[in-house]
């Protein structure tokens, strides 16, 4: 016992101290300052941790614990252990990918254009035809990158059919998400149900407003230039982004100050990805936040979803063992606390008293916020029955690209490209845990609400109370926050209701 239990923590020390270094490599590469990724050279250091004996010693550890408790600390470990071996078996791979989409330029006109330019340049161009061309652009970059990426998608299924016994990938992460993944499809499907004809009539006026096309007819690419809802683009200015975030951290009762361990980089930089993320390289006590400002409601939207992932982290107990800071079972969580500070931009009185935004502005705001809520809802459902179904065959190309584009075309309302049949899937089934979040997520705004009201952001209490939350770590799972709160996992009820606002939104203006 005591030989598995040295085995084990030496495992976990090298864990910390390759992801520590795997999760900064990503960092100055994503933030525009290394040239070229290369998460392979870290994971070759460490190349003693990822090797098929290790995390096969480990698997067995695992499975063959009695004691609960060690069993799920053993669990955890082995499926990062194995993580780490895929990744290592493809990282050099992956980083070509991202080194050439870093190089990738094309010409749009007369302009050069960054391929990960692209997408921010889409949300903001208010030609129709000029998106069009610029969607085209990028679609042409990806398709240099798919026979990459499905080469990795055949090596990573081999190992962990071959090497490691899985009869699937869904059987596998199934197991280690402990997570029945079309239980959670079906209680989803229902509540689209539910919502399909409110969604459809107001998507139907709302194409039509802004783009003078039928709704059913235009690529999905336009509806990120919709979503930013540029007519408001005054009240959401890049320069007043970070004097916000700090005021609304204030109001929590968070010192902005006081949070030495979160790193905010906000600089300018060519090579710089546009869209925020947050970087945890070793939490709590070192988190990154880093964000390009380039102005606008989505940029308010996606640095206030990466700063809820920042707070989480940063203010986890550090006396926690690192299983339980940094080693989760899925990633739901965290992105139930991201979801709840990105949904402050749906909050009247956090767009009237924190934004500035007038009475009027801040109805229509939140009505559109809503309504596109309701769309990643709907497009991440159809991610999640697609990737279900991609899995089945991953090999057959052809069938994969068309059930891509109709898969999430039928369900969103816009059309999807054949050519993201990869590029849209994340590992792990990464929508799941999205979904799950949003489902919680509705539940938790309910409880703030109802105990400190609509103004819960404003008030300290509500700030202790999620300090108290994000200081246990990753040792909760999404359905234990459920749980706590009163209601049954997967329990859509919170999350239906905030859809019905719409039709009161809508008669109100």
């Amino acid at each position: 016992m005591s030989l598995i239990s040295d085995f084990t923590n030496n495992v976990i020390k090298g864990i910390r101290d390759s992801t520590y270094e795997f999760a900064t490599e990503d960092r100055l590469s994503g933030a525009g300052l290394k040239g070229e990724q290369d998460l392979h050279g870290v994971l070759e250091k460490y190349a003693w941790l990822y090797e098929r004996g290790v995390v096969r010693r480990m698997q067995e550890a695992y499975r063959s614990e009695a004691d609960l408790h060690l069993k799920e600390r053993l669990r955890r470990v082995y499926y990062y252990l194995l993580d780490g071996y895929l990744e290592r078996r493809t990282a050099a791979m992956e980083d070509a990918i991202a080194s050439f989409e870093m190089d990738a330029t094309s010409e749009v006109g007369e302009d050069l254009i960054s391929y990960h330019d692209i997408p921010a340049l889409i949300t903001v161009e208010p030609d129709f035809e000029k998106r069009n061309r610029l969607r085209e652009t990028f679609l042409r970059i990806v398709e240099k990158t798919n026979p990459e990426r499905s080469i990795i998608l055949q090596i990573r299924l081999e190992i962990l059919q071959v090497e490691f016994g899985y009869t699937s990938y869904a059987a596998y992460v199934s197991e280690k998400k402990c997570l029945d993944h079309h239980r959670l499809l079906s209680r989803l499907e229902k509540l689209l149900q539910q919502t399909e004809d409110m969604y459809e009539a107001h998507m139907c006026r709302w194409v039509e407003e802004t783009t003078n096309r039928k709704f059913g007819e235009i690529g999905d690419h336009h509806f990120s230039y919709m979503a930013g809802i540029h007519r408001y683009d005054t009240y959401f200015e890049s320069n007043r982004l970070i004097e916000v975030y700090k005021r609304t951290l204030a109001d929590m009762g968070l010192n902005r100050w006081a949070q030495e361990n979160i790193h905010l980089d906000a600089e300018e930089r060519p090579a710089k990805d546009p869209r925020p993320c947050c970087y945890v390289p070793d939490p709590p006590g070192e988190v990154h936040l880093v964000i390009k400002p380039v102005g606008g409601f989505e940029d308010y939207v996606n640095f206030f979803h990466e700063a809820g992932h920042a707070q989480h982290y940063a203010n986890e107990d550090s006396t926690l063992d690192y299983v339980d800071r940094a080693m989760p079972t899925s990633y739901a969580l965290t992105e139930v606390y991201a979801f709840l500070m990105q949904n402050l931009t749906q909050n009247k009185a956090w767009l009237r008293n924190i934004a500035g935004l007038p009475e009027e502005a801040a109805r229509r705001v939140i009505y559109h916020a809503k309504l596109t809520d309701l769309y990643f809802l709907r497009r991440y459902v159809a991610k999640l029955k697609y990737e279900l179904d991609f899995y089945k065959e991953p090999e057959n190309e052809e069938r994969n690209r068309r059930l891509y584009a109709i898969c999430l075309s039928s369900v969103t309302g816009f059309l999807s490209p054949p050519e993201n049949y990869l590029r849209d899937i994340d590992s792990d089934f990464y929508s799941a845990d999205y979904l799950r979040a949003w489902i919680t997520e509705a539940m938790l705004r309910r409880h703030l609400e109802g105990t400190f009201g609509e103004e819960w952001f404003a008030r300290s209490e509500a700030g202790a109370f999620l300090l108290e939350l994000w200081s246990k770590g990753e040792s909760l799972e999404n359905e234990d926050v459920s749980r706590m709160l009163g209601y049954e996992p997967f329990d859509t009820t919170c999350l239906a209701e905030q859809y019905v606002a719409l039709e009161s939104l809508d008669s109100s203006m």
